[in-house]
């Protein structure tokens, strides 16, 4: 029996399991809720309650009500209903949570399709070979260029052999190793391997296979993308992010990540999803069903920091600066921690259109100088009444001096003048095209994060407020609270819940219990 009929039989036995469970409490449960909003009843009809902690149901679920209807749950009650429903359902909703969660790793790791990029091995090499993705390039000379990695010394000689979507046979040629210039001395690094096209070929081939030898084994096929040829004229702006690693799972954060991108004009975001927690998986993939967002699997053989620098993440900057390519106009290389905010304009959009009309038309990328607002610093008194508890609204004090640029600086790219592209810097323009440094007074990146080298030292340093991010305030609090309320008014579905759950349910559930309704409903 294969692992994959395995996991497919084992999926099928919780899911049995489930059903039964829920067939069993459905009734005690209901019982349960029907006492209980019956002493609600009583409690909001007949008992006059003067707590001034008081806690609104609607207004945890954002709902504008009228103060005179408003329908109050006195903590008494809350809490009582919280233990019940608690001890009724908490082992049923942590294994709905479990199963759902397994099948939203899946998706959100291949996107949704079967076909998505992945790292395969090439075998028949000395040390790990591997490859993920290939494009035809032909901005110098015409070749396809894949995204691998391998030996930072000495890596292994390999061939390229091509598959055409015809009669063609395929055909083999031998391949160039190129070093990916960061790579930190470890043992392996990002590397991009160049297949030559030579004129003679019949068309551009539909497959590459990186092989170490003319009949060895063939153990990956990569997809050829052209954008060039698939995709209109490059327009709007998209964000790259290096890897998602140690089970990312700041799911506020992340949102506000996202919405206040999108405030300043960001169109798409482009992930790759090593490891994340459930939280950030779930909301990747409302963001996946809404377009604006893709997710790509991320499971490199290769042990980060010891063996290769933090998840192969020069892989994933040159793989989404090609994948990118002639597709946006314009691809921000950013964190979850930072963020490039104009100073001068209302949006990254405005700005880039100042810069394009009073720069050279030579110019490549445009670099952001960093600053720091560390974690450790006070939170800023305007933020203490805000609904949601966002970083950039909290964080406003930030540390003076800026780094030059180079380092810790970050930049906005224009794919198709770029060869090749680090963290903080582009190593290699196409001829004549060029990187432009950006004056901190016109914008620069608002990086947050704690001391670099631990400790508190880093408060000692010469700081400042800057509250520039509250000229957006309004909009990125409607628009992280808009995300949250969607999937928190599903817990109504927990409260008048059937035998039979929604497919898309126990997502809705979850995000529902940790965010939406905290002091009623404890954490799954």
């Amino acid at each position: 029996m294969t692992l994959r009929r395995r996991i497919r039989l084992a999926k099928m036995a919780r899911t049995r399991k489930v059903s039964k469970r829920q067939q069993k409490s459905f009734y005690f449960v209901l019982t349960f809720l029907l006492l209980f909003i019956c002493i609600l009843f009583i409690e909001v009809v007949f008992v006059e309650e003067s707590n001034p902690m008081e806690f609104s149901f609607f207004d945890r679920l954002g709902w504008k009500k009228d103060p005179n209807k408003e329908i109050v749950l006195p903590p008494r009650v809350a809490r009582e209903l919280a233990r019940v429903i608690t001890d009724a359902v908490q082992e049923d909703l942590n294994i709905v949570v479990n199963l759902y969660y397994d099948a939203v790793m899946d998706e959100v790791g291949a996107l949704g399709n079967k076909h998505a990029d992945h790292w395969q091995p090439v075998r028949g090499t000395k040390d790990k070979f591997r490859v993920y993705s290939a494009y035809y390039d032909d901005r110098k000379v015409q070749l396809i260029r894949v995204i691998a990695a391998a030996r930072t010394r000495n890596a292994d000689k390999v061939m390229c052999k091509f598959w055409f979507s015809s009669s063609y046979s395929s055909i083999t040629v031998s391949a160039f190793n190129k070093l990916i210039q960061e790579n930190w001395n470890l043992k392996y690094s990002a590397y991009f391997v160049l297949c030559p096209l030579s004129k003679a070929l019949p068309m551009l081939p539909e497959k590459v296979s990186i092989i170490s030898s003319e009949n060895a084994e063939i153990t990956n096929w990569l997809v050829v993308h052209n954008n060039k040829q698939n995709f209109t004229p490059p327009h709007g702006i998209a964000v790259c992010v290096k890897p998602v690693h140690y089970d990312y799972n700041k799911l506020l954060n992340f949102i506000e990540f996202i919405e206040l991108n999108k405030i300043f004009g960001v169109k798409h975001f482009i992930l790759y999803n090593s490891t994340i927690g459930r939280d950030v998986a779930c909301a990747m993939r409302q963001y996946m069903a809404n377009g604006i967002m893709t997710v790509l699997p991320w499971k490199l053989d290769m042990v980060s920091q010891k063996e290769i620098r933090t998840e192969g993440l020069f892989a994933a900057l040159n793989d989404c600066l090609y994948r990118t390519m002639y597709r946006f106009r314009f691809v921000l290389m950013i964190d979850f921690d930072e963020f490039i905010v104009p100073h001068k304009s209302e949006s990254l959009t405005a700005m880039l259109e100042v810069l394009t009309k009073n720069k050279s038309p030579k110019v490549g990328a445009y670099s952001f100088q960093n600053s720091f607002f560390y974690l450790q610093w006070p939170s800023d008194p305007m933020s203490r009444g805000l609904p949601v508890r966002l970083i950039t609204l909290e964080k406003t004090v930030r540390k003076l001096k800026f780094h030059p640029h180079k380092q810790r600086s970050k930049c906005i790219v224009l794919p198709e003048h770029v060869v090749e592209i680090g963290n903080h810097l582009v190593w290699e323009f196409l001829p004549g095209r060029a990187m432009v440094n950006i004056p901190s007074d016109f914008g620069f990146l608002h990086h947050y994060r704690i001391c670099e080298f631990g400790g508190n030292d880093c408060m000692k340093t010469t700081s400042g407020v800057d509250r520039r991010i509250y000229c957006w305030k309004d909009q990125l609090v409607q628009a992280v609270q808009t995300q949250l309320r969607d999937w928190g008014l599903f817990v109504i579905f927990l409260l008048f819940r059937q035998p039979k759950r929604p497919a898309n349910f126990s997502d809705k559930l979850y995000l529902s219990l940790e965010h939406s309704l905290p002091y009623v409903l404890p954490t799954v």
